[in-house]
């Protein structure tokens, strides 16, 4: 179903809008030039009909790509490639009813070739499009653990909800293997969605989101805790292994390069992280209430060290 982001999408992508129209008007206007009329008689409807489904098909195609992927140079090749074709579905069909004259033959000879080249195109496209969609597919076993009920999932970041991370904590504790958890928090992020408002605070998290399962083991989990709060299911680590990769992702939140609507002025943020052991023995509700204190102490030394350093 069209929707309004499918809309949006096409504001991203009016270049290769023009691009596909100058390029139907480019046949159109050739085939008008050096060709004359068919008498109607030697007209072949069927031929018609097959024809122009072939061009209507890829143009069908070409507004299905723009509406549906973001720019980039999969979705640029992706449109080059149906371009080229078009091109050449075009003079063919605009051939069922002319007519080119000896001087104007090559016209009808060079037709086939934006086809052949467009086709190479749109197979390293393709091929491309192979690479990003494992890509995608590694980050999805990441955040879902070969699990899926759409209905858990955040719609912000993506990610699946706390109750979700909770039950494969305990699935986890069940199953006899340890791990750590960890909850991450994103610092004084009520300050930045006051001054910027909740629509840019819920786009900062759904980019933090992406930076936190890229920086997590195909086996980890992250899940949205709870408002700017991030849960992490780090199985078969040491205390070591779990410490490097939560220093990892704070590193990486750190560093994200923000930017308000037009501002070119990027905005920085940091992040707190609590980190503890997960064992058969231990209760789950008891692990949580000593994270969850843990990072009110810290919030609380940061609130001090802050005040400490505005009034000197």
């Amino acid at each position: 179903m069209f929707t309004l982001r499918n809309a949006t999408q096409f504001s991203h992508h009016k270049g290769w809008l023009f691009f596909t129209f100058a390029t139907v008007a480019l046949a159109s206007s050739l085939s008008l030039t050096f060709g004359n009329g068919k008498p109607l008689a030697i007209i072949s409807g069927l031929d018609i009909v097959g024809e122009g489904s072939v061009v209507l098909l890829t143009l069908g195609w070409i507004v299905a790509v723009l509406a549906s992927r973001p720019p980039g140079k999969v979705t640029s090749l992706l449109i080059v490639g149906l371009v080229f074709f078009l091109f050449s579905m075009t003079l063919d069909l605009l051939d069922e009813f002319l007519r080119y004259p000896d001087s104007a033959l090559w016209l009808s000879m060079i037709e086939s070739i934006p086809a052949a080249i467009g086709m190479i195109i749109m197979t390293a496209a393709l091929y491309l499009w192979h690479l990003e969609q494992r890509a995608i597919n590694l980050q999805l076993r990441r955040r879902e653990w070969d699990y899926r009920d759409h209905r858990e999932i955040d719609p912000i970041t993506q990610l699946y909800r706390g109750d979700y991370w909770q039950s494969r904590v305990t699935a986890l504790q069940a199953s006899g293997n340890d791990g750590y958890v960890a909850i991450i928090d994103i610092n004084e992020f009520y300050y930045f969605n006051q001054r910027y408002g909740q629509a840019e605070g819920d786009r900062y998290l759904h980019e933090v989101a992406q930076l936190v399962v890229m920086n997590l083991r195909q086996q980890d989990l992250a899940c949205r805790y709870a408002g700017d709060r991030f849960a992490l299911l780090l199985p078969n680590v040491n205390e070591a292994e779990a410490q490097d990769i939560v220093k990892e992702v704070r590193a990486s939140i750190s560093h994200v390069a923000f930017r308000y609507k037009e501002d070119t002025a990027a905005i920085y943020t940091s992040a707190r992280a609590v980190v503890a052991p997960l064992t058969q023995q231990g209760s789950l509700t008891d692990t949580l209430q000593h994270l969850l204190l843990q990072l009110e102490d810290s919030n609380s030394a940061q609130n001090n060290k802050n005040g400490s350093r505005n009034a000197a």
